[in-house]
């Protein structure tokens, strides 16, 4: 049985870069296992911008980023469609639609720490397609599995 797959949006990644003690580092490096986690190339693109301009005087975070990557295998796809991302765009702000995007077409989860992507148009948008979580609340959900 394939494992479910679980796009991560770059608030993920970059909260995971700055502490080894939180949820999205305890997702990201203790669940690959179960999960296969995605990205596409705008995550990457904006992350490394991110981390470029707001993290200027940590200029090591760009190589923990690539060694992130790796720790937890994490996939890189193409970015979705034009027509995708416009669809997106109705439920979710311009910078977001490529993210929600590419989680509709090829996740079964997206882990995001942005409160838009919790919001009644990307739900609605979303539906049974994919379940939009943050990753501490994927580890509760795992949590309360493994006790029951």
């Amino acid at each position: 049985m394939a494992k479910p797959t679980a796009f991560v949006d770059s608030s993920v990644v970059i909260t995971a870069l700055l502490s080894s003690t939180g949820g999205s580092f305890a997702v990201l490096s203790q669940y690959h296992q179960l999960f296969t986690f995605q990205i596409n190339e705008y995550v990457l693109a904006e992350t490394q911008e991110i981390l470029r301009t707001k993290f200027a005087d940590k200029p090591d975070l760009i190589s923990d980023l690539f060694i992130l990557l790796g720790v937890a295998h994490i996939i890189v796809l193409h970015d979705p469609p034009k027509r995708d991302v416009l669809i997106a765009a109705k439920a979710i702000s311009k910078n977001d639609a490529p993210i929600l995007a590419s989680a509709l077409k090829a996740s079964d989860y997206l882990l995001t720490l942005d409160n838009e992507f919790f919001g009644e148009p990307v739900s609605v948008l979303a539906g049974k397609k994919i379940t939009i979580l943050k990753p501490g609340e994927l580890l509760n959900q795992f949590r309360s599995q493994r006790v029951a």
